[in-house]
């Protein structure tokens, strides 16, 4: 069970940090794509592209930085700024989208902001698995294996008073994603994993 949780556990991470390689180039090429066009605008030399393109790529490093620990993440469209109004008639709706041009561009920017989250946000979320891993103990393995069996024949919501001194092999389950977790009334309660 360790093994195979840790195991997942790299495979992932090792997955994550190549995609936020791919999405950071990916960030980078299309800034200084940008950084080049608004030099250019304004008859600048276009020398200075790359350092401002590094530039941005910093800002929205630090942007996902503060995304991840606000406790967030990616965002699916229709929860995002981005998404349009919809309520309404169609008659309304139509009318908004007539009136409002720039209104076709909402996927496009809602598109980039996750490319240009994607770097950060998937650097932390694989670092943070690589760094969850857990070390294997003489004897862990079956203390974990025996507190999963009880917890599947009592199949019900216990708490840790039903279960004392068994508080690290609770929490390493939980974290192993073996057990559900719920609060009650201030309390912890948990219970087996449906399914497992």
């Amino acid at each position: 069970m360790i093994a195979e949780f840790n195991r997942g556990q790299i495979v992932w991470g090792v997955f994550g940090l190549a995609g936020s390689v791919v999405c950071y180039v990916l960030t980078w090429l299309l800034l200084q794509r940008v950084a080049t066009a608004l030099l250019g605008a304004f008859n600048l030399s276009a020398t200075h592209a790359t350092w401002l393109s590094w530039l941005m790529v910093i800002v929205m490093t630090f942007s996902g930085w503060r995304t991840w620990k606000g406790g967030q993440g990616f965002e699916n469209y229709g929860e995002s700024v981005f998404s349009p109004d919809l309520a309404g008639s169609d008659e309304r709706v139509w009318s908004r989208k007539m009136d409002n041009p720039g209104q076709e561009l909402r996927g496009t920017a809602y598109v980039l902001s996750q490319l240009f989250l994607s770097g950060p946000l998937l650097m932390l979320k694989s670092l943070e698995r690589l760094k969850s891993l857990i070390q294997e103990e003489a004897g862990l393995e079956s203390k974990l294996a025996e507190m999963l069996e009880v917890l599947r024949v009592a199949n019900k919501w216990q708490g840790l008073a039903d279960h004392p001194g068994r508080e690290r092999e609770i929490w390493l389950l939980g974290r192993m994603k073996q057990i559900d977790f719920s609060q009650y009334e201030g309390n912890v309660r948990f219970k087996a994993s449906v399914g497992d």
